[in-house]
């Protein structure tokens, strides 16, 4: 005997009109006990793990399970009973799996796709308010915005409605920084949702490049230096997603990475991004970024040396270890936020050979950034196999370019293999070098010509005789 009860008989339409009732009975005695939720004090909701076992919340998932249309009920549950949750101090030590339950098991299982977009739709609003919200905690306005870019539609891709609210408060100079984080987070879920799908790239290229373009802009100070570079950073890093990069973007981001303000890795992302998302219509002047990374190149070297030099000069006037160095030091030093937060002297290094141990004043874990730096700005330039890079905008590339990527890459690759200070150092001197090759004029053609007849020349110096 067939046990399964179909969606048109009897029985179920009977069991739909209990949950409904069910549903109907439960929010109604929450009003009666004190109104909406926030007005009342009810204690069945004072915490997730009491609103996740309540008979409202039951009742609001079977309903929705069923086919159930999105009414006032359910709006009302949502509206007063689950989402207020994310705010509530009693959360916070678990907010982040708030968050997450309230978008699994309250938008999961949804069968009629209308109310699936009507709960969403109730999500994004309560969440865009709440981030919003300069009353709120800031760790619960994180955390909104954070639920805002994990919302999703029907097809279980990222919320199209969703990508708008995030680029808007993305743009937001006014939102806290952290606020604006969590919407850059959430956007690049969208923007690498787009991958393989070029009407979809775009698309979000169309709704997300503005946005990017304003983080990029966006001046910084030393008191916002940090979260100004993350943003920037992650920004820059979304631009190959969105297909071939305009001249306007292309703009912006080579100022970047010619920008000694900036900081050192946001350049060489930069330059990467440039590099993959740059074509002949992004009208590019192909010699002067590329002369600009081989600089960029150098001053990054040039940092790294610098700090040790300045730590060096410390010890020997007897500063102790963790004191400012007057002055201070460039952007990208160990003691900026670009860099490793180090100060002071870094110790011995052990020596895998055997060989007596020697003061190190670049730690390794900076050689190995370097290295990384040093291949990514090779890479940007032309790709070992010369099938990516810049020097290919406009034809083949110039000897001069592959000699310079070519020297970025063997200095990467010595610092990989032996990431010492004597390397760092001596990758320094090298690259120096290669670029003052690289850059000499071109010498003049010969020219085929007959010698001047000796009368038409002027007569030769006097000369003082030698005794």
């Amino acid at each position: 005997m067939n046990c399964v009860t179909s969606a048109s008989s009897p029985s179920h339409r009977v069991a739909v009109r209990l949950r409904h009732a069910v549903f109907a009975t439960a929010s109604a005695s929450l009003v009666l006990a004190g109104g909406a939720f926030g007005q009342g004090d009810d204690a069945r909701f004072s915490a997730w793990s009491k609103v996740e076992t309540a008979a409202e919340t039951r009742a609001y998932k079977e309903a929705m399970r069923s086919g159930a249309a999105f009414d006032a009920t359910s709006r009302g549950f949502l509206e007063q009973i689950a989402l207020p949750q994310l705010g509530l101090e009693a959360n916070r030590p678990t907010i982040e799996r708030v968050r997450k339950r309230l978008r699994e098991f309250l938008l999961a299982d949804i069968a009629n796709e209308k109310a699936a977009e009507e709960a969403g739709k109730i999500f994004l609003a309560s969440m865009e308010s709440l981030a919003g919200n300069d009353d709120a905690d800031p760790v619960v306005r994180v955390n909104a915005m954070l639920l805002i870019g994990e919302l999703q539609s029907a097809d279980r891709k990222p919320s199209p409605a969703a990508a708008t609210v995030l680029v808007t408060s993305l743009s937001k100079a006014d939102l806290p920084a952290a606020v604006r984080i969590a919407a850059c987070v959430g956007l690049a879920r969208h923007v690498e949702a787009t991958k393989g799908l070029p009407e979809e790239q775009k698309r979000m290229a169309d709704l997300a490049t503005p946005a990017i373009l304003s983080i990029l802009k966006q001046a910084t100070t030393p008191e916002t230096e940090v979260e100004n570079t993350w943003l920037a950073s992650r920004c820059v890093s979304m631009l190959p997603l969105l297909g071939p990069m305009s001249p306007t973007t292309a703009v912006e981001v080579v100022r970047i990475i010619g920008d000694d303000s900036r900081a050192i890795n946001l350049r060489v992302r930069a330059a990467a991004a440039l590099a993959a998302a740059a074509g002949p219509d992004s009208k590019v002047e192909k010699v002067a970024v590329i002369r600009a990374i081989g600089g960029l190149a150098v001053t990054a070297l040039d940092r790294d040396v610098a700090a040790a030099d300045r730590i060096k000069l410390a010890r020997a006037y007897g500063i102790t270890d963790g004191q400012p160095i007057p002055g201070g030091g460039p952007p990208g030093g160990f003691g900026s936020p670009d860099g490793f937060g180090m100060q002071g002297g870094f110790g011995m290094q052990g020596d895998p050979t055997g060989q007596p141990l020697t003061e190190q004043f670049i730690p390794r874990e900076v050689c190995r950034r370097a290295a990384w730096r040093l291949a990514v700005l090779a890479d940007s330039i032309l790709a070992d196999d010369s099938k990516r890079g810049l020097a290919l905008l406009g034809g083949d590339p110039a000897p001069a370019d592959r000699s310079l990527a070519q020297s970025l890459r063997r200095a990467a690759m010595d610092l990989d293999a032996t990431p010492g200070e004597a390397t760092l150092r001596q990758a320094l001197t090298d690259l120096k070098q290669d670029l003052k090759q690289d850059l000499k004029p071109p010498a003049p053609a010969a020219v085929d010509e007959k010698p001047e007849p000796a009368a038409a020349r002027p007569p030769a110096p006097l000369r003082p005789a030698t005794s």
